[in-house]
């Protein structure tokens, strides 16, 4: 007998008009498992708790987690599961859908219900992040799935948690969000060290930095691996405004050279396979930083942040015809 705990967010459920919908998928899932497998749907309490509430249902004996929303809610569940005996299961309901994309879901959540269920369990890598929260003055540790970093992608992610972003205009709002800091803001530069996963340790001037743990993130391939004990970075070089744009369309045309490839410049993002990464304002302009931290799309911080690769693993529910 399994037991199955069900986690829905229940802004996305209730905001976009899918309570019928959800429903549906609630019945999908009861029919479609085997007789005797225990089920229990719960939303998640706020946009923080459903960490505990996963490792409640852990502790509880649940072996399997079902997470109903978008990557956001998926991180929130995963600070409670990582290194647990326990797998998730995904059914996307938010915008990006990162890691239901890298799973070979579908969107429609209907589809993702009855994949999971012939969907089997393979653990995969997680990275680690350290952080100093506005107001705090220690450090807070979290797990991603998705990717970690500074630079111009965490305040387009700050964008969107204030208002302007994601739940009003979808992902296009993250495109015209993105044009707009561009255009706008200064890029501030700031000191980035890494660890390679040979064992070198590198320090350069960086206007972006960002470490990845999955294949892709909707249109750009930086070809990360899950079962990889190192992280695939991106970075881009002290730069101007210019040269940060070719950079970034670059990196969405995914043909940038393998990780390693090349003399750093200004024109391209660069690749590296890592196992530390450090990021920190440079010396002297610590005090008017405005450099922020995100992981898998939440703001986290401000201006120092260090990312490895933790011994803790998740066991992900893959459907038997994503090819994985």
């Amino acid at each position: 007998m399994r037991r199955i705990f069900v986690f829905y967010n229940p802004i996305l459920v209730e905001s976009r008009g899918r309570r019928p919908l959800f429903e549906r998928m609630e019945a999908l899932l009861r029919d479609g498992h085997a007789a005797g497998d225990q089920i229990e749907v719960a939303p998640t309490f706020s946009a923080t708790s459903a960490g505990a509430q996963a490792a409640e249902a852990v502790e509880a004996g649940f072996d399997t987690i079902i997470v109903c929303g978008g990557d956001g809610t998926i991180f929130q569940v995963l600070q409670g599961m990582a290194g647990k005996r326990a797998a998730l299961g995904v059914i996307p309901l938010g915008t990006g859908n990162v890691i239901a994309q890298n799973l070979g879901i579908p969107r429609d959540p209907l589809k993702a219900a009855q994949m999971l269920l012939s969907a089997r369990p393979r653990e995969v890598s997680l990275g680690h992040l350290k952080v100093t929260p506005v107001g705090h003055q220690h450090w807070k540790s979290w797990y991603f799935l998705i990717a970690a970093g500074m630079g111009l992608h965490a305040a387009l992610m700050n964008l969107s948690q204030m208002g302007s972003g994601k739940r009003i205009g979808g992902r296009s709002a993250y495109f015209a969000g993105g044009a707009r800091l561009l255009l706008r803001d200064p890029i501030e530069e700031f000191l980035l060290e890494f660890t390679r996963a040979n064992g070198e340790t590198f320090q350069v001037e960086a206007s972006e930095a960002i470490a990845v743990r999955l294949p892709a993130i909707n249109l750009w391939r930086p070809g990360a691996d899950w079962n990889a004990p190192s992280l695939r970075m991106a970075w881009i070089p002290r730069c101007g405004r210019l040269h940060f744009f070719r950079s970034i369309v670059t990196a969405l045309s995914n043909r940038v050279p393998p990780p390693g490839a090349g003399k750093p410049g200004k024109i391209r993002p660069y690749y590296e396979d890592i196992t530390r990464m450090v990021c920190r304002p440079l010396p002297g302009a610590q005090r008017h930083s405005r450099l922020l931290v995100e992981a898998d799309g939440e703001v986290l911080g401000t201006q120092h942040l260090e990312i490895t690769v933790p011994d803790e693993r998740i066991s992900l529910l893959f459907p038997q015809t994503s090819g994985q």
